[in-house]
């Protein structure tokens, strides 16, 4: 018959700390069944899963590892764990007309950027007349940026990431336009962003300018003016 005792056994130990407590190695040869209770057995879990802490007083638990986020993205380590990195990328869905600044003119923020082809935070907002977005965590983020203007010849365009928060420029491109016709501008570059602050993409110039939607040309027309934002780290 069943003779319980209430006891902490130790194997090379004459302390145990649990009621099992193996000083040294250990060799399972069938399954590990984890919770349950004094009458069930516990789970054994699913070929190929790993066990999983549910933390102090909690059994453990099968857990596939290999399992993903419902989010769409690219998948990263941050901080010993893997998550889909915020991104977001946005076409103009129109273009956009720009009037020249003056004096103290702060950039403006670019409208018509409002064909999401990636938002997979839902922290990002555009429409005719504006922009902004957010990052989720604070971190280290791609930048590219590419966008085809026309203007005046011999003034400087710029473009970039402005912190709505602080009123300051994070990154940006200018040059120098030259071309007859329309000319590109492109940033690829990282920058640290932080969850506490609001940013937008903006553009300014001395003479009224114009954000192309699609290329011409003879090669064809199609989307030209994009902006991408990826969490890498």
């Amino acid at each position: 018959m069943p003779f319980p005792v209430l006891a902490q056994v130790g194997v090379n130990t004459t302390s145990p700390q649990n009621e099992l407590h193996v000083n040294g190695s250990l060799q399972v040869v069938n399954e590990i069944n984890v919770g349950g209770d004094a009458q069930t057995a516990g789970d054994s879990g699913t070929a190929g899963f790993a066990l999983v802490s549910n933390g102090s007083g909690q059994p453990p638990k099968w857990k596939d590892i290999t399992e993903t986020s419902d989010a769409v993205g690219t998948m990263i380590v941050a901080n010993g764990q893997f998550v889909v990195a915020q991104e977001i990328t946005v076409q103009l869905s129109a273009d956009y007309a720009g009037t020249a600044a003056t004096g103290s003119t702060l950039p403006s923020a670019i409208g018509n950027l409002s064909n999401e082809i990636l938002d997979n935070e839902n922290k990002y907002t555009g429409d005719a007349s504006s922009n902004s977005f957010q990052v989720a965590n604070d971190g280290v983020y791609e930048v590219y940026l590419n966008m085809q203007l026309l203007t005046t010849a011999n003034t400087y365009p710029t473009i970039g990431i402005w912190n709505n928060s602080t009123n300051n420029w994070v990154v940006n491109v200018n040059d120098l336009f030259v071309a007859n016709g329309a000319q590109t501008y492109t940033l690829i570059t990282t920058v640290t962003l932080s969850s506490s602050s609001t940013y937008s993409f903006r553009s300014i110039n001395t003479a009224n300018y114009t954000i192309k939607h699609l290329s011409a040309g003879t090669t064809g027309s199609g989307p030209v003016s994009q902006v991408t934002v990826r969490r890498l780290k």
